[in-house]
């Protein structure tokens, strides 16, 4: 939870891919402070194959386009929303480029759908879609997070990382 899924009809470099990770992830985790390992970002090439047969306005399309299925009831405006479509549109352009139609981003759609969520073990809080809540789940579950980190996963590794240097936030 969250997940961000990219369908490209275009061919991404592993650099770009990684490029736009980082972004929405860093972005994600800042904006909304919460853990990095609840953001799942995926690539599906749709250039061709099954998942190319896309139509749009009744016409075939080869287009670039990201889903986002976020928390739903969190309370997010309509301005709020439309932001964060324009921020994630921003990463886009920055990494990968605009100036063509077959590079554009030609739709963000974002989806409040989650409501619910297990990661890594963990029942993730009711509220995370809120502000605050989510520093409150991490403190409470310190101790687990420590001693899975201890036995080597890397999640939990990464959580007991973040609250060890807080600036990365």
């Amino acid at each position: 939870m969250p997940i961000y899924h990219f369908e490209h009809a275009i061919s991404l470099s592993q650099a770009q891919k990684l490029a736009l990770v980082k972004a929405i992830t860093d972005w994600h985790a800042t904006t909304f402070r919460a853990p990095r390992f609840i953001v799942n970002v995926r690539f599906v090439n749709v250039s061709s194959g099954l998942l190319s047969d896309t139509y749009v306005g009744g016409a075939p399309r080869q287009i670039n386009r990201l889903f986002v299925a976020l928390r739903s009831g969190a309370g997010r405006t309509p301005a709020q929303l439309e932001g964060i479509a324009d921020k994630l549109e921003g990463f886009w352009n920055d990494t990968v480029g605009s100036g063509t139609i077959e590079k554009k981003l030609r739709g963000v759609f974002i989806q409040g759908t989650i409501d619910s969520a297990k990661e890594a073990g963990f029942h993730l809080p009711l509220a995370f879609g809120q502000p605050g809540h989510f520093e409150q789940w991490v403190k409470d579950n310190r101790g687990k997070f420590q001693e899975l980190a201890d036995g080597g996963d890397p999640d939990a590794a990464q959580v007991i990382g973040e609250i060890q240097t807080p600036e990365q936030r």
